[in-house]
């Protein structure tokens, strides 16, 4: 089996074929996200024309319940919550949230493997967030679970950074910084830090976990050692642990491709 999988962000788009076992089986195509839907149902059709799939798997952006996208994202442009993914690619299509696609990705075979309750943090310029819960993606009542407005993005490292006197809004020259000392960025990096370790806490007393999986490109700039120890200093009776996503920036494709092949063959 082949799936035609797609990751739809508001920068960017990722596409390209995966097996049923949650490999590879073609290189991903990356370009930026186009500015308007009709040239996103473009994308959908040059790519169905460039490859045979037996269907289609599509991690977005936005709320998804029921295979569809609940109202237009943030980050991406009106009309795309309209679009038929599957007439435009003439194939079945499954429609997942991207951090929840990820969540399953590292769930069935990344670093939450065999974790029954757990959770995935997605860090980027916004933060997504995917939880499995007694083994399964965990929704809610209209799929928004965990689409909670995080006080650790990638803007709130950035701005904590400009109030403590930085001129610099690159997150990774922001952690440079402070890894060489500069006493702003050394203030901005650990206040962001300890709002990620304050949220995770807070979730885990609500959920009760075992561990929390930390992806997107803000996700190389943590300690995550520190975070684990400052996490479980705080939590007294349900340590968890503090992982390193494995399944990298084709997880969303991964995952989504996965719970196709699931959904329609078990």
């Amino acid at each position: 089996m082949k799936i035609l999988a797609f990751d739809i962000g508001g920068s960017k788009i990722a596409y390209g074929l995966v097996n049923g076992r949650g490999l590879l089986a073609s290189e991903i195509t990356t370009l930026r996200t186009p500015q308007n839907s009709t040239a996103i149902a473009a994308v959908f059709e040059q790519a169905a024309r460039q490859y045979k799939a037996d269907g289609l798997a599509v991690a977005t952006a936005g709320v998804v319940f029921n295979n569809k996208v609940l109202g237009k994202p943030n980050n991406l442009p009106t009309g795309y919550e309209n679009l038929d993914f599957s007439a435009l690619t003439g194939l079945p299509a499954l429609i997942e949230n991207d951090a929840n696609a990820a969540a399953w990705s590292e769930y069935k075979i990344g670093a939450l493997k065999n974790k029954q309750h757990a959770m995935i943090l997605t860090l980027g310029t916004g933060v997504g967030c995917g939880l499995i819960l007694n083994g399964a993606l965990y929704y809610g009542k209209t799929g928004a679970s965990g689409e909670v407005r995080y006080p650790f993005a990638g803007c709130d490292l950035a701005k904590a950074a400009q109030q403590n006197g930085l001129n610099e809004s690159d997150c990774f020259k922001i952690y440079e910084l402070a890894r060489q000392g500069q006493l702003g960025a050394m203030h901005a990096y650990e206040n962001w830090q300890k709002s990620l370790v304050t949220a995770i806490i807070e979730i885990n007393q609500l959920l009760d976990i075992e561990a929390v999986a930390l992806s997107g490109s803000l996700a190389k700039i943590v300690n995550y050692t520190h975070i684990e120890t400052a996490v479980n200093a705080r939590t007294y009776h349900n340590p968890l642990k503090i992982l390193s996503a494995k399944c990298g920036a084709a997880a969303g494709l991964i995952g989504a491709a996965l719970l196709f092949k699931e959904k329609n063959h078990g």
